[in-house]
């Protein structure tokens, strides 16, 4: 039996780009529902109050997973959904809803993943500083707890934080995502605290025997512009802070400081026995890549040196995000990771192409060959990859970029809501009952 055939596939979603009901029964605002309203940070000046609306709609879209032949639903938990203020009193609401979708993802013989942060941080908490304030650990921990203590016993999967590069990066660096925050200061101090919180969420889940807890790590292949010592430098020093930060603390390696000397600034908002705190021996790497960046130095560029080549001036495909679209960057990571600890079970959490409206979605079952030709490839040398979530079911908000980008295999009627199921579903209905043969 060829290896590809072990492998578990599912899709993964997010609260905050496709629940909708904003308000609905006591939830209270995020920091995304805060930043969309300054509509010039969104491309098409939209906004995720309706979304997809899978608050009311989410056993349609369960019903579609199962029926394309998906075995795991990968959702986020949505924090001011279950707790308005971001702390103190529960919203029973909150809980119901995820309860009902766990228990009827288990009615359908689909298994549950839950996120327990996507990045939409409840807007209270960032008024008191939000990922900048070090009691952010405790908020999350407190937080991750009732998770735990309300889901724990029907969820095995569970994603702590999804992609802190992009939302630290994004949210408190370059302010292009809420909550907008700009600058190196914001950026290397939520950082911290995020994965000083990370780690205290991995210790909250582990106190109840059987769950299976891993994060999802956004990978981008870096490479050098020329073969010049001063480009390998640059490509080695943003490698660093694209696919090392976020990785090697909680491996007991601290941060890549040697690589990228701006991250001895961090040592400011450490404290005795952090380094420990941040080692984290998780269940499951998940790693989530969809692009590569080429670099050159530069002097002009603060703290980084680095720029850009973007793909249009190398002859690259790129995606209606203007992302070079690149599915080798799949069996790299799975490579790379694979060293960290050969027998540590790997998951592709998130991969996708955007497409626009009108592109032929052939693209998409195109990207998806190459994907699993990559997959093959690992697992043939040995690599323990378990399964790969595709992003995404259906057609959403996609942050800053609004609804333009098309990563979902169905989309969906702006006025009716209705869902279609595109050339890629069907596609992946056929591979996945020939593969069971």
């Amino acid at each position: 039996m060829s290896k590809i055939k072990s492998l578990i596939w599912g899709v993964a979603t997010a609260a905050a780009q496709t629940e909708g009901a904003y308000r609905t029964d006591g939830k209270g605002l995020s920091i995304w529902d805060v930043f969309t309203r300054k509509t010039h940070k969104i491309k098409d000046k939209s906004n995720a109050k309706v979304a997809i609306n899978f608050y009311e709609r989410y056993k349609e879209d369960i019903d579609i997973a199962v029926s394309i032949g998906l075995k795991v639903f990968r959702f986020s938990i949505s924090w001011s959904r279950i707790l308005p203020e971001g702390v103190g009193k529960i919203n029973p609401k909150g809980i119901a809803f995820y309860n009902n979708v766990i228990n009827y993802c288990h009615e359908k013989g689909i298994t549950p993943w839950i996120t327990t942060y996507h990045w939409d941080l409840p807007q209270k908490l960032q008024e008191k500083g939000g990922w900048t304030n070090r009691e952010v650990i405790n908020w999350y921990a407190d937080y991750v707890t009732i998770l735990r203590d309300h889901f724990g016993d029907r969820v095995k999967y569970w994603i702590l934080i999804n992609e802190g590069i992009v939302c630290m990066g994004g949210g408190y660096f370059l302010g292009v995502h809420a909550p907008g925050k700009i600058g190196i200061q914001n950026f290397l101090v939520s950082t911290h605290h995020l994965l000083l919180a990370q780690a205290k969420g991995f210790e909250v889940l582990k106190k109840k025997k059987n769950l299976k807890v891993g994060t999802a790590i956004s990978c981008t292949k870096i490479e050098p512009y020329r073969n010049t010592s001063r480009d390998i430098k640059t490509a080695k020093r943003i490698d660093a802070l694209m696919n090392r930060l976020f990785i090697e603390p909680h491996l007991g390696k601290g941060y890549p400081f040697q690589d990228l000397p701006i991250l001895r600034r961090m040592s400011k908002y450490c404290i005795d026995g952090d380094e420990d705190k941040l080692k984290v021996d998780f269940d499951f790497w998940g790693i989530q890549t969809y692009t590569r960046e080429v670099v050159k130095s530069t002097w002009y560029i603060p703290y980084l040196g680095a720029l850009l080549v973007k793909p249009k001036y190398r002859n690259a495909e790129t995606s209606i995000m203007g992302w070079e679209t690149y599915p080798k960057g799949i069996p790299y990571f799975l490579n790379r990771f694979s060293k960290y600890d050969p027998k540590k079970p790997l998951w592709l959490t998130e991969c996708g192409v955007a497409l626009s409206e009108q592109e032929d979605d052939i693209k998409r079952i195109a990207y998806y060959r190459e994907v699993i030709s990559g997959m093959d490839s690992v697992l043939n040398e040995g690599i323990n990859l378990k399964g790969i979530l595709l992003w995404t079911l259906v057609d959403n908000f996609e942050w800053a970029e609004g609804y333009i980008p098309k990563f979902g295999i169905v989309s969906f009627d702006p006025k009716t809501l209705n869902r279609t199921w595109k050339k890629t579903a069907y596609w992946l209905k056929e591979y996945l009952s020939n593969i069971k043969l």
